[in-house]
């Protein structure tokens, strides 16, 4: 069996697992082209693939229109190549993975009043926060790896993947 696990977007990572053996990672391919061919590579390895993918989509403010549609279109291509090469995916909720990997977050609220500036300063110190234990804890599961931010999450649903297959 191929499990590949995949954290989308133009920073993101794949990584992999062949019957149970060593855990491959690398960074997401920088062109449709180049991430075609690492999926029908990965789904040529066994007749049993299947695929876990971090569910994207929703909104985020303050996140540039063009970025936006490059980030749309990205996970776009990879879906289509999943379904083209007959690959089974699943979506996983980013909360849900990062759940079962870190546990849930334990942030006090952010109160109303704070807005602008400050809130996404907060924001963004717990988003760095939640990137560095993910890297932390998957480093120590693959220590053979040279664990990178954008390789980290692809590990993590991997993880949680793995941990789906075997119940």
């Amino acid at each position: 069996m191929v499990l590949i696990a995949v954290d989308p977007g133009g920073s993101g990572g794949i990584c992999w697992q062949i019957n149970n053996h060593k855990v491959l990672a690398a960074n997401m391919g920088s062109t449709p082209k180049d991430i075609y061919e690492q999926l029908k590579l990965l789904s040529q390895a066994d007749k049993n693939v299947k695929c876990y993918i971090e569910r994207v989509g929703n909104y985020v403010a303050g996140n540039a229109g063009p970025g936006a549609v490059k980030f749309a279109k990205h996970c776009g291509h990879l879906e289509g190549f999943l379904i083209a090469l007959e690959i089974p995916y699943y979506e996983i909720l980013p909360a849900t993975w990062q759940a079962f990997l870190i546990g849930k977050p334990n942030h006090p609220k952010i109160p109303k009043e704070v807005q602008g500036k400050e809130r996404k300063q907060i924001l963004a110190k717990r988003k760095t926060e939640r990137k560095n234990k993910i890297k932390i804890r998957v480093q120590g599961l693959y220590p053979h790896l040279k664990i990178t931010l954008a390789t980290s999450d692809a590990l993590g649903i991997l993880c949680y993947a793995v941990a789906q297959e075997n119940k």
